[in-house]
């Protein structure tokens, strides 16, 4: 069994939907991702932070409100710019699932929260307790593994970025190191299309749906909005690309 995922992050929701943030409706541009996502038809979806700008109730009411008509799985983490209690009241009826770990098919996979109260600058952190839980957990999986946290553990080279990434990314590094069955580590927050291996893992980082960070040489894809789409194989391996969509298909407030 292949299975098909589609990660969205950073959508970034507001109260209002037709209220732009940065000159970005955030509430159009993820309808428009969406409508491209349904026309992949996958098995899940895997949403990995920042949902919500301010982490108002109502900008996850929106959320559901787009993502309930597509009638796939959803599965989410929190990141910095969310409101845990929040998101649990909200995106706790179906299709939205609040499980961290989980099995589909031949594949594990394990959701981390990585963030923190009161971040200074919108860092992330996990604690002795989450890591001993990941140990824990993978110890126990005998399946090909994907692990999905909203903070960027490994540099992307950008000097500013990686000064708000996962602050003991070491530690989580350090752990990974002993399971080769960890195949996959897929990261938000970073508004921007990066893919690095380490030590046999693959880490990828996804776009935004909505505003993006901008590399050094960007060309004009690159200010796109858009998600990954994952296909993994039950051997372990795995196909993924990032699909971005222009912005005269996003629909004006």
């Amino acid at each position: 069994m292949i299975i098909k995922i589609a990660q969205i992050t950073d959508t970034h929701l507001l109260s209002n939907p037709n209220t732009a943030m940065r000159g970005v409706a955030t509430w159009h541009s993820l309808k428009a991702i969406l409508g491209r996502v349904k026309l992949k038809n996958p098995d899940l979806l895997l949403l990995t932070g920042d949902l919500a700008d301010e982490g108002q109730p109502q900008a996850y009411d929106r959320l559901f409100e787009l993502i309930e008509p597509l009638q796939i799985p959803t599965y989410w983490i929190p990141g910095n710019h969310d409101r845990l209690e929040t998101m649990n009241e909200r995106l706790h009826q179906w299709p939205f699932v609040a499980r961290q770990n989980f099995t589909l098919g031949d594949w594990s996979f394990i959701l981390l929260d990585s963030t923190i109260d009161n971040p200074k600058f919108g860092e992330g952190y996990f604690s002795e307790q989450t890591l001993a839980n990941l140990e824990k957990t993978l110890n126990a999986s005998h399946h090909p593994v994907a692990i999905a946290l909203h903070h960027h553990p490994i540099v992307t080279g950008i000097d500013w970025l990686d000064t708000i990434d996962l602050v003991n990314a070491t530690d989580f590094l350090t752990i990974l190191e002993r399971f080769d069955r960890v195949k996959l580590v897929l990261f938000g927050h970073v508004h921007l299309e990066v893919e690095r291996t380490y030590n046999g893992i693959q880490f990828y980082g996804t776009p935004s749906t909505c505003t993006q960070v901008l590399p050094e040489n960007a060309i004009e894809r690159d200010r796109y909005p858009g998600f990954r789409w994952l296909e993994l194989n039950p051997d372990g391996t795995h196909h993924s690309q990032v699909i971005r969509i222009p912005p005269h298909s996003i629909e004006p407030c």
